[in-house]
């Protein structure tokens, strides 16, 4: 696949179908938004106990089968990725993209955007093989215009 098909397909995929599946619970939300303001202002590694936190206390409000979770597994995965220690967030990335499949189906936007992260994780990793297939699932949705909950 070529580079600029790629990036406008990451792009694309990133504006039309990212849409945080955050539930209207606060018990995790401070802990989120201390995060997130952490990784605006650059301080990954002192926003990854936040993003653990959130993490934790959504799995005993919510569960681990939750659209909630797997974005909250993102947002700690995205962290590590900012910190380029891919390792950790490869494993992350890919129990989001499970939840989701599990949740929404294998052909929601939710799971194009799990596909899109972790092919992108595979390559910054080496793993080409493995960031083509991920980018093979992703435009096979997506040219298949059989997108569920779309």
């Amino acid at each position: 696949m070529n580079f600029s098909r790629f990036a406008a397909l990451f792009t694309a995929a990133i504006l039309l179908f990212s849409s945080p599946a955050f539930a209207n619970s606060t018990s995790y939300e401070d802990a989120l938004k201390s995060s997130s303001e952490l990784y605006e202002q650059g301080r990954f590694q002192e926003a990854i106990p936040y993003a653990k936190r959130a993490l934790a206390i959504a799995e005993q409000e919510i569960g681990t089968d939750d659209a909630v979770f797997a974005e909250l597994l993102d947002n700690l995965a995205a962290l590590y990725e900012a910190e380029m220690n891919y390792t950790r967030a490869q494993p992350l990335y890919r129990r989001a993209l499970d939840i989701r499949v599990k949740v929404y189906g294998a052909k929601h936007p939710e799971v194009i955007k799990s596909l899109i992260n972790l092919a992108l994780i595979y390559d910054a990793l080496g793993e080409y093989d493995a960031a083509v297939k991920m980018d093979a699932r992703a435009i096979e949705i997506i040219e298949a215009g059989t997108l569920q909950g779309a």
